[in-house]
């Protein structure tokens, strides 16, 4: 760099920067890769200017200066990463603009009239992606855990409650259009005493339909799994507590000689439990059937959860993002967001750890409606509560689910101590 005094660093619009009291998280959202930098003072002003929005994501920086260690070390791994560059400084200054997040109807704005959820009933069924109906409590088994699950996926459980036909009908009917995939689920569903007029009207839609039922809860009667050979219809069987891998796999054999279409959940909550479930899923593979295994919090296995499935940064760092998947997680729960339940007593929850946010007996957007605008579930995110909204992993770290409300912590993750 003879004979050059300055130069100018930038940083591409598709670059984030997240921070916390120790370092920076970047990432770049085209090539999906992020780096982290520890805080240091000259690395701390540059960061500093680039960021603020008058500068465009450029600054003019003496060529002298390149010679502290840290800001060298810093532009040129940024360089290597793709994420912006230097040119030289008696050049045109670098016009950048920052992926900043603008909203022309903010949530904010919305809460503003009166009269919006009238006006939005129908344009806000277009955010619903995705529905859980418990149609009855009814159940004959005592699977451990049963209350506890259901909330943190979707899963059976059982109830004293059992779900009105008519308002269920009414509502199939009001979100026919929206193409919202249908979990159908209870205790045992198939005990749902209204059952044939339930299978006539969810025939009538494209959507795609689950019923999640117990492995235990299948019946034998091969006329109730007639509709499981259709495309738009598939049985998501739930598989815990103790189970014969043998029994299961001639099961899942006698579905598929029967054309049934068939998808298998195996619910963990210990290593034992999950190398059981892998031998299971591995015997499912081969014969082509899809299968899951997810842990579950059964208030007895924090150990299991902390050593297993909390995340460490260097698993962070593998998270693969892009652009609007960032600003999502910056103001979207990315795990709730368009998904609801509705239970046996016709309440609809966002999140069942919290309060309803309707009943059937209501229009539905106007569940929706207050589903967006609370932000208890459609836009809980890290950047609200503490440790999260401290951690620069933020930035592209999982929404909150179901499991930290199990657990009683907000963030499932070895970044932050947590706050009780």
């Amino acid at each position: 760099m003879e004979n050059i005094h300055t130069v100018w660093f930038y940083l591409e619009p598709y670059v984030f920067i997240s921070e916390d009291a120790e370092g920076y998280l970047f990432y770049n959202a085209k090539n999906q890769k992020g780096i982290s930098f520890v805080k240091d003072e000259a690395i701390n002003y540059v960061i500093r200017y680039i960021q603020h929005p008058d500068n465009l994501y450029s600054i003019r920086i003496g060529v002298k200066e390149l010679e502290n260690e840290p800001l060298y070390q810093l532009i040129q791994s940024l360089q290597d990463m793709g994420c912006g560059d230097l040119i030289e400084g008696h050049l045109p200054k670098p016009v950048i603009m920052p992926p900043i997040l603008n909203l022309q109807w903010s949530v904010e704005h919305l809460k503003t009239y009166s009269y919006m959820p009238s006006m939005l009933s129908k344009n806000i069924l277009s955010y619903l992606h995705e529905v859980t109906i418990y149609v009855t409590g009814t159940c004959t088994h005592h699977c451990q855990s049963c209350r506890d699950m259901f909330k943190q996926y979707p899963c059976c459980t059982k109830s004293d409650d059992m779900l009105d036909f008519h308002l269920l009908k009414e509502f199939l009917h009001a979100i026919s259009h929206t193409g919202a995939s249908i979990n159908i689920t209870g205790g045992n569903p198939f005990q749902y005493p209204e059952l044939g007029k339930l299978f006539g009207v969810l025939e009538k839609s494209k959507s795609l339909k689950n019923w999640i039922v117990n492995y235990r809860n299948l019946p034998e009667d091969p006329e109730l799994l007639h509709l499981f050979t259709k495309e738009s219809f598939q049985l998501k069987i739930i598989v815990n507590d103790s189970y014969r891998e043998k029994s299961l796999t001639a099961i899942a054999k006698q579905f598929q000689q029967n054309n049934i279409r068939q998808q298998w959940e195996l619910g963990i909550a210990s290593v034992a439990e999950y190398e059981k479930a892998e031998r299971l899923k591995e015997q499912l593979s081969r014969l082509n059937i899809e299968a899951s295994v997810t842990p579950y919090y059964n208030r007895n296995n924090l150990p299991f959860f902390e050593e297993n499935i909390f995340l460490q940064p260097e698993d962070l760092m593998t998270i693969t993002l892009d652009r609007q998947e960032i600003f999502a997680l910056q103001r979207l729960n990315t795990h709730y967001f368009g998904k609801i339940s509705i239970l046996p007593d016709g309440k609809i929850y966002a999140d069942t750890h919290k309060g309803p946010i309707g009943d059937l007996t209501k229009p539905i957007g106007d569940s929706l409606f207050r589903a967006l605008v609370d932000g208890d579930s459609w836009r809980d995110t890290r950047y609200q509560e503490k440790p999260c909204n401290q951690c620069r992993f933020r930035l592209i770290c999982p929404s909150p689910s179901g499991y930290e409300s199990a657990i009683g912590r907000p963030n499932l993750c070895h970044v932050k101590p947590a706050y009780r």
